[in-house]
């Protein structure tokens, strides 16, 4: 029987750590389906790879006759690197591309031009633009990929032949011999698509769990991923998903037992290992059998304490069934709120329909009652959004005390708004950027993943983004936990933290105004200016420079900012405390009297003897030279915090803390820092952010010097 080698890959760029840790479940289906559909014709060799290291080496040494890539706008360029190696390599490889970064987009039924929308032309010109490609996977990738490789037998293994029939193949595009055509083959139905959701259709894919094949990305450093169902109901316009016409699809509450509970075993058992879960549904609990699903993860909880977190994008609508899982798991799911924008035409243009407020206040409110702190995205600048309602949705969210993200919409290739339709209704400005974290150097040649962004429309102008953006630094940096006992003594002082946030905006923007903080903020903004560039050449052409490529590797440029100035943020943590009282002092006297003075001057002097970050991370030397000391205060601002209901009065009395900086705790991190992240000295703003989007249900006692009360 004759055997074919086949390389599938799910890259991640790794240069200064990876943008996802997830077990590649999708090459992981895909390895399933066609080592059962062809195991009486051929004999398949297939190996799986997520690091570029190991894909290029195994080009090089396993010699593949199939090359097969996943392509997503955050690893486009390196996935055709890598078919750009294998055809140098070997220029009789078989090279796929599948994914959704492609102009036809995700589940699409057929691939043609429009009046408004050149969607044939554009998928042309991307195969054109990429010769080392053979065909691109538009349909599911079992489909899709069963298809070629069968096509790759009938023509017995030459992919020249294959190419010289001129002839489309089902589920895919590719160019003609002339290159000057496109060939699109019949659209291939999803898995499962037969009945409803319930018929489970999916299960005639063999589990790549059960069956071994993802083991070697089983070893507690890689997050397992569950996909229950695939597709999406809904079609909103900034999602690549949006386009998907096809019915959801799932998998037996049989099947996902069996595999949750074979994954709980394995990494149970190992010390250190990843105690986190991911499902990657696009709406995890929307249907009941969703529930029925967390029952029997209960089980695997119950049997191996294993997992500890399960990670979930909650639907757009049934949330009452999220409820019901995270009870069910023992309050170990985590939220995400996506409201995208309030604004009800917004929501109309992007096809989205939102909760009501209503509804979502009574929502957070039952998640405040497990303990949860809920976050949530709102996304620049979305058609008919403008800074006003921008700001808008960023107070409402405050007011109920919801950590809001701010994200730059991306104008995805396949998605409703990355087409020309919408960007000429809505008069889209777009520029270009570097994915945080998504470049490195193969092979002798960099790479780089370059996204376009939308930073303009007919009802938010370029200079209003950049207002919107800078802001959402600050509203981010309030976010952060350790800012959490100002919280709420603004809100015992009747000060909104909305409105605070404004003020604290104008003074740091105040010319006049200077100090650490007023630097951090300066930088931030510049940087976040200085990141966009016209065109995707003009990005790729300034990061191909090796000064600025050596930027990148030092994350002085090409950074998530929102992590990054959230890092820095806390290692001049003293002048932003600073900074934050004085505009309480100053911008907010009508709402205190002078006899709380001496209530604020003592929570300032508290906070600003709290922590530990730069003895931790940071280059302090303090802790050489003292480890305790006493802190006296007229306001026991610490023991009002347990009690914030009472008046402050009951704790306005002489007070003295005495304040350990716990050396132990201090090394013990240290040397926890340096296991994981190697020798950081010198790096600190980098394992700052990466610790703290990394370890994202953190308790800042971490950082909290050890205090007991002495009189």
């Amino acid at each position: 029987m004759k055997k074919i080698k086949i390389l599938l890959v799910d890259p991640r760029h790794d240069t200064v750590g990876t943008h996802s840790n997830y077990a590649p479940i999708n090459i992981g289906y895909i390895a399933s389906y066609i080592n059962e559909k062809l195991k009486d014709l051929v004999e398949l060799d297939l190996v799986l790879c997520t690091k570029p290291d190991e894909t290029f080496e195994s080009i090089d040494n396993f010699k593949p006759d199939i090359v097969a890539t996943s392509n997503y706008i955050w690893n486009a360029g390196l996935s055709y690197n890598i078919c750009e190696y294998a055809k140098q390599i070997n220029p009789k490889t078989l090279t796929v591309l599948g994914g959704p970064e492609f102009p036809a987009g995700t589940g699409a039924r057929q691939i043609r031009d429009s009046i408004e929308d050149q969607t044939y032309t554009k998928c042309l010109d991307y195969l054109i633009e990429r010769p080392s490609v053979d065909y691109f996977a538009y349909s599911d990738g079992e489909v899709a990929f069963l298809e070629l490789v069968k096509k790759f037998i009938d023509n017995n293994f030459s992919v020249v032949s294959m190419k010289s029939i001129d002839e489309p193949i089902k589920g895919c595009a590719s160019l003609t011999k002339c290159k000057s055509k496109l060939l699109v083959g019949a659209y291939i139905p999803r898995i499962g698509m037969d009945g409803s959701v319930k018929a489970y259709g999916r299960d005639i894919i063999p589990s790549p769990y059960l069956n071994g094949m993802l083991d070697k990305f089983l070893d507690g450093t890689m997050v397992p991923a569950f996909e229950t169902a695939r597709g999406c109901p809904f079609q909103c316009t900034f999602c690549d998903q949006g386009l998907d016409q096809s019915k959801i699809a799932s998998f037996s509450t049989e099947r996902l037992t069996e595999e949750m509970y074979y994954v709980g075993e394995k990494l149970s058992k190992i010390p250190n290992g990843t105690k986190t879960v991911t499902i990657t549904d696009s709406n995890f609990g929307l249907f009941e059998k969703d529930v029925d699903f967390a029952h029997k993860i209960k089980g695997v909880m119950d049997k191996h304490d294993w997992p500890k977190h399960v990670e979930a994008i909650t639907p757009k609508s049934n949330r009452e069934n999220m409820l019901k899982i995270n009870d069910i798991l023992d309050n170990r799911v985590n939220f995400g709120l996506s409201m995208q924008s309030i604004n009800t035409e917004t929501l109309t243009d992007i096809k989205r329909k939102n909760w009501t407020l209503d509804q979502y206040v009574d929502f957070i409110e039952e998640l405040k009652k497990r303990g949860k702190s809920p976050s949530s995205e709102i996304i620049i600048p979305l058609p008919n959004e403008t800074e006003e309602s921008y700001y808008e949705g960023i107070k409402f969210l405050m007011d109920h005390n919801v950590q809001a993200g701010t994200y730059t919409l991306m104008m995805l290739c396949g998605a409703e708004l990355g087409r020309d339709r919408a960007i000429n209704r809505f008069q889209m400005k777009e520029k270009y950027r570097i994915l945080p974290k998504q470049f490195g150097e193969y092979r002798g040649r960099k790479c780089f993943e370059i996204e376009r962004v939308c930073v303009g429309t007919n009802t938010m102008s370029f200079q209003s983004y950049l207002n919107c953006r800078n802001y959402s630094i600050i509203v981010k940096l309030l976010a952060n936990t350790v800012f959490s006992p100002i919280n709420k003594l603004t809100e015992k002082l009747g000060i909104n933290w909305f409105e605070f946030s404004r003020k604290l905006t104008d003074v740091i923007e105040d010319p006049n105004f200077t100090g650490e903080f007023k630097n951090l903020y300066s930088e931030f903004c510049k940087e976040s200016l200085n990141e966009l560039f016209d065109s995707r050449e003009e990005a790729t052409k300034f990061y191909l420079k090796d000064s600025n490529f050596d930027l990148l590797i030092k994350g002085e440029i090409g950074e998530n900012l929102a992590s990054k100035y959230n890092a820095k943020s806390l290692l001049i943590l003293e002048d932003i405390i600073s900074t934050i009282f004085y505009v309480i002092k100053t911008k907010f006297k009508t709402h205190y009297d002078e006899k709380f003075n001496g209530i604020i001057e003592s929570s300032e002097l508290w906070l600003k003897n709290l922590y530990m970050i730069n003895e931790i991370f940071g280059k302090s030397k303090n802790t050489d030279k003292i480890s305790k000391y006493n802190l006296k205060m007229n306001f026991d601002f610490p023991e009002w915090l347990l009690r914030s209901e009472l008046p402050f009065e009951k704790f306005s009395k002489d007070t003295i803390y005495e304040i350990n900086y716990d050396i132990k705790k201090i090394n013990d991190m240290k040397t926890e820092l340096s296991a994981v992240y190697g020798n950081y000295d010198g790096d600190q703003v980098r394992v700052l952010g990466r610790f703290l989007m990394e370890r994202i249900n953190i308790d800042v006692d971490v950082f909290k010097k050890d205090f007991q009360k002495v009189s």
